[in-house]
């Protein structure tokens, strides 16, 4: 790469900016169109305010990734298409479902294609109710939630992305999601962007962006956001609670020690390269942690039960450092330092039998600080009760793939084993030198 990094970025910026000319944009509100004429037709006893919303309207747009939103808001005193809010909002899912192929969210109504024809994107139709005749705060209906209605204020969600300054860097942000394989919502990131550059002086696309994600990584557990258009009526903690705060904290890490390394075309993509939504995640922490070498796994030796075949299975239990704890599945998104296992095992081999576990290490940072193991420990049980010994506990500490597996033995016979339980760990503390994961370590 040629460029300086501030010249990459802005390059990157121009490659996904949609043009008001552009094929991709004119479609986009050519299906707005559509929708608003659809809905305007079908709901003929009431006068429906349609508008783009979304990152159309914010400004954030990026060619990587992008779909419609639509908002469809009715006056207070407007009982056209219902009188609650469950009923607008069924009504206008009635109105879509005549030509489109329509989900239920939780607030939204999504467009996943036409019944007759394609589209190369979703829309997202939101229906609410203005809370009074100025027409600024909305109702809307919540499927599930906790409250059925929930109070916002589009504009004021607008307002604050376009006005905080940082629309370039969240832009960035949009792309750096998709090819991390990030699951959080872009209202969140949108949100942490605003609040971890509030008082930053970091100055630039390079300066900014680094501070966003040394933000995520060293105070992810003191960030903290709120709805701008209902601070204290919206609680935001179900799309931003300890599962998100361990995610970003783990690809901000990575993230960073891209940048150390010089390699934002590894966070970007080449200039010149649109990529294809299925190639987007290549560098993503669970794709990017490779197994190390295992050849300091002891092998066991001892001799196999034959005859009737009998089964073992591990499943875990985990605790962040903040006390929230979780199920995490084998090979699953990457957890940080200090967080804390409870693994147990599962078995048919009938009672009593013994317990032996395994716990393999696996890469440069376990391997520099003399932490690879790899040898078979003998559960402690307690008297009499062999399920004692089919649980095990450990806490995360090194930067890579590793596994954990339980054997089950009688009288030094193995009847049944669970096979590997992979986890996944970034370290904080640790940079890019220990990584493990096909460049230069």
């Amino acid at each position: 790469m040629n460029k300086t990094p501030e010249e990459f970025l802005r390059s990157v910026l121009d490659e996904q900016t949609l043009k008001e000319d552009s094929p991709e944009r004119t479609a986009l509100l050519a299906e707005h169109e559509q929708v608003r004429s659809l809905l305007v037709s079908s709901l003929t006893d009431a006068k429906p305010l349609v508008e783009v919303g979304g990152s159309i309207a914010k400004g954030t747009l990026v060619r990587a990734g992008y779909d419609l939103d639509t908002i469809c808001y009715f006056a207070n005193d407007d009982d056209g298409a219902g009188k609650t809010l469950r009923e607008i909002r069924d009504s206008v899912e009635a109105a879509l479902k005549k030509e489109y192929v329509v989900k239920a969210k939780r607030s939204a109504l999504r467009l996943t294609g036409r019944k007759k024809g394609s589209m190369d994107f979703t829309v997202d139709v939101v229906p609410g109710r203005y809370v009074d005749n100025t027409k600024q705060d909305v109702f809307l209906f919540q499927e599930g939630g906790d409250k059925e209605r929930l109070k916002t204020n589009l504009r004021k969600h607008i307002d604050h992305i376009k006005g905080s300054g940082h629309t370039d860097i969240i832009r960035l942000v949009k792309v750096w999601k998709l090819r991390a394989d990030l699951d959080i919502k872009t209202f969140v990131l949108e949100l942490l962007v605003i609040e971890a550059l509030k008082t930053s002086t970091a100055c630039g696309l390079e300066g900014r962006l680094v501070a966003f994600w040394k933000a995520l990584r060293d105070d992810i557990d003191d960030l903290k956001i709120e709805d701008p258009a209902n601070p204290t009526g919206n609680d935001l903690a179900s799309i931003f609670g300890d599962d998100e705060r361990e995610t970003l904290s783990a690809a901000a890490t990575v993230a960073l020690d891209l940048v150390d390394a010089g390699d934002w075309e590894a966070l970007f993509g080449k200039i010149g390269t649109i990529e294809k939504p299925e190639n987007r995640a290549i560098v993503s922490p669970r794709a990017l942690l490779a197994l190390g070498d295992t050849s300091h796994a002891q092998q066991h030796s001892w001799p196999v039960h034959r005859g009737q075949q009998y089964t073992a299975t591990v499943k875990c239990r985990a605790s962040s450092r903040r006390g929230k704890s979780f199920d995490l599945n084998s090979d699953g998104w990457p957890v940080t330092e200090e967080t804390n296992f409870r693994f147990e095992a599962a078995t048919n081999v009938p009672a009593p039998f013994q317990v032996r576990w395994q716990v393999v290490n696996t890469g440069a940072h376990a391997k520099e600080v003399g932490g690879l193991r790899g040898e078979f420990i003998e559960a402690r049980t307690n008297a009499g009760d062999p399920s004692s010994g089919l649980v095990h506990r450990e806490s995360a500490s090194y930067t890579g793939k590793h596994w954990v597996e339980a054997f089950i033995l009688k009288d030094g016979v193995l009847w049944a084993r669970s096979g590997r339980f992979f986890v996944n760990i970034v370290s904080r503390k640790r940079r890019r030198s220990f990584w493990g994961w096909g460049r230069a370590a």
